[in-house]
């Protein structure tokens, strides 16, 4: 039986590493983002979490999008995208703790979902002789919603990866 695998969409392919948590080196990325133009401006910040590791005598370096719970000695599970540089963490789990991170799937899948619909709903109902931006404006949001769904079955998949049998 044929199987949906949204990795498959992105080019990417999602694996898994386990092990014991070794020489764990905590590093936060603050990346400010400021208008130097206008004076109103408001600063946003945002962090990027990097896990530096050996797990199961294999180098890792794990980048999070948010605050991870990984200790020295845990044993985890990692799923994720392998880069040049670094592994993508997209889902992890910590067996010592009990505990499971990664973005809320369903959320993202369902951000998607409302957002194509309401894109197509306004596109439909409330444009009656669509010019060339327009059509431009909804086929970019259409996308970000389609993106967004793609997005969310891939977490899943990344989850599913976790919680299959050894």
């Amino acid at each position: 039986m044929m199987t949906f695998k949204p990795s498959g969409l992105f080019g990417q392919k999602l694996s898994t590493h386990s092990g014991v948590v070794h020489g764990l080196n905590n590093t936060v990325e603050e990346h400010i983002v400021q208008n130097t133009q206008d004076v109103r401006s408001i600063i946003q910040t945002t962090h990027t979490y990097t896990a530096q590791f050996q797990l199961d005598g294999h180098p890792m370096v794990a980048k999070f999008k948010d605050p991870y719970q990984i200790n020295e000695g845990d044993y985890i599970q990692v799923s994720g995208v392998q880069t040049a540089a670094y592994f993508d963490v997209v889902a992890y789990r910590n067996d010592t703790l009990q505990y499971t991170g990664s973005t809320s799937w369903w959320a993202t899948a369902l951000a998607g979902l409302v957002f194509a619909c309401a894109t197509g709903f306004i596109y439909f109902q409330k444009i009656t002789t669509p010019k060339w931006y327009e059509n431009g404006f909804f086929l970019i949001f259409f996308g970000v919603g389609i993106f967004l769904i793609v997005r969310g079955f891939f977490i899943k998949e990344a989850l599913d990866l976790l919680n299959k049998p050894k």
